[in-house]
């Protein structure tokens, strides 16, 4: 950064010599012209008079006394208007040579800087610093801090350049994973009208869909749904698309469909992806159990239990003192999250069924790169609320900080804290 700025200014020097130099050249051309023009008239004048003098001396119309004094004065006069062109030249050129470079020196840098910065792209080279205070900083904070600083800086690079796909696809993810669904929401469709019809159009609206159906609280709804329909009608596997699906397929106990949704989903991603094997997985439990059900295995619990290693077991509870301040509408949201990540796994009930008990895993992931599995530690929640994100006015419960391999015991949470 400081090498740069320096790098600049030598720049803006460089720029105000080359303006600067021929500017005063012509001047002082001009000025030492002019100046020479006066002073060869003065001789003239003066040589012309002193002709007339001599002229009238010949001719016995002045006599030597008168003559003498006459050139005398003549003389005089033209030192003295010599000596002021030489002294109006000076000041001339002095007055010019200070005020000009002065002005520039100041003005043309000044303005090109506030120039640059307010309508140029000044604010995105502290982006390397960010970065780089993101991959070395140990604190969540920190790197929350860093996250949120760089979606700004691509938000207003959006905002100069929305047609930008790769700026804006960057920034709609970054937004999804610091949970801000409305604003990924806001990227993804403009990008989607930004591009023609085929695959990467079908892309963008699979990450509008998923940025859509979690803002919903992970509800399949029309809008949902209507955004999904045109994706598919680009691309019939979209990977985005095929992860809700699949999800919505698991939800409705079909479990060969949430199977075949899934490995639609893989024939999309790249070759070698850690996704391709956790889904590979599922898909396996799955069509083992449908081959071969264990006995007493009936619902999909059972299985999903199978498909994954990692299991969190929790009770969540109401407060009785908050069970006449619940509204209609609202929704228990029960999630297990790590710093920095998007839910890992969440499940939704009704207030009326509290107490309740739940077992959170793997298949229950927002986002199939995000889940139990992904993450050592974890803390786990339950919020009564309107929508997934719980805001001033709901009422949330989290628990403390734990490792997960280290968890054998139901965690336990009572309902009873209103958000300010």
């Amino acid at each position: 950064m400081t090498s740069l700025n320096l790098y600049i200014l030598l720049l803006m020097l460089a720029a105000v010599l080359f303006v600067l130099v021929p500017v005063l050249r012509y001047r002082n051309q001009g000025v030492n012209s002019q100046s020479e023009t006066r002073e060869q008239k003065n001789i003239e004048l003066f040589q012309q008079s002193v002709d007339e003098l001599d002229a009238n001396l010949t001719e016995n119309l002045i006599d030597q006394d008168e003559y003498e004094k006459l050139k005398l004065e003549l003389e005089r006069n033209f030192l003295n208007d010599m000596e002021s062109g030489k002294v109006s030249k000076q000041t001339s050129a002095a007055s010019y040579t200070k005020l000009v470079p002065l002005v520039l020196m100041f003005f043309i840098p000044l303005s090109s800087f506030l120039f640059y910065r307010s309508i140029g792209s000044g604010q995105e080279l502290v982006l390397p610093e960010l970065i780089e205070v993101l991959n070395v900083s140990e604190s969540v904070e920190d790197q929350l801090t860093a996250l949120n600083e760089i979606a700004a800086i691509l938000n207003q690079r959006f905002q100069r350049r929305g047609d930008d796909i790769q700026n804006g696809y960057t920034l709609g993810t970054l937004y999804i994973s610091l949970e801000e669904y409305a604003d990924a929401a806001r990227v993804f469709s403009q990008l989607s009208e930004e591009v023609e019809d085929g695959l990467d159009k079908a892309t963008l609206l699979g990450q509008l869909a998923q940025s859509q159906y979690l803002l919903a609280g992970s509800v399949l709804t029309p809008t949902v749904q209507n955004t999904i329909d045109q994706a598919l009608l680009f691309n019939s596997n979209e990977q985005a698309i095929m992860s809700i699906l699949a999800v919505e397929a698991l939800l409705a106990e079909d479990l060969a469909s949430a199977a075949n949704y899934w490995r639609r989903q893989v024939s999309q991603l790249p070759v070698g992806s850690e996704q391709i094997a956790q889904i590979n997985e599922r898909i396996a439990t799955i069509e083992a159990y449908l081959n071969e059900p264990e006995d007493g295995v009936t619902d999909v619990e059972s299985v999903e239990r199978l498909a994954n290693a990692v299991e969190l077991t929790v009770t969540v509870s109401l407060d009785e003192s908050i069970l006449q301040q619940i509204e209609p509408g609202m929704t228990v949201f029960i999630f297990a999250r790590s710093e920095g990540t998007p839910p890992l796994a969440a499940v939704t009930v009704s207030p009326d069924e509290l107490p309740v008990t739940v077992t959170l895993n793997d298949s229950m992931a927002m986002l199939p790169q995000f889940n139990l599995s992904s993450v050592q530690s974890a803390y786990v929640g339950a919020s009564i609320a309107r929508q997934a994100v719980a805001e001033s006015g709901d009422f949330q419960v989290l628990s403390e900080t734990f490792v997960i391999a280290e968890q054998q015991d139901p965690i336990i949470l009572s309902i009873k804290d209103r958000l300010p």
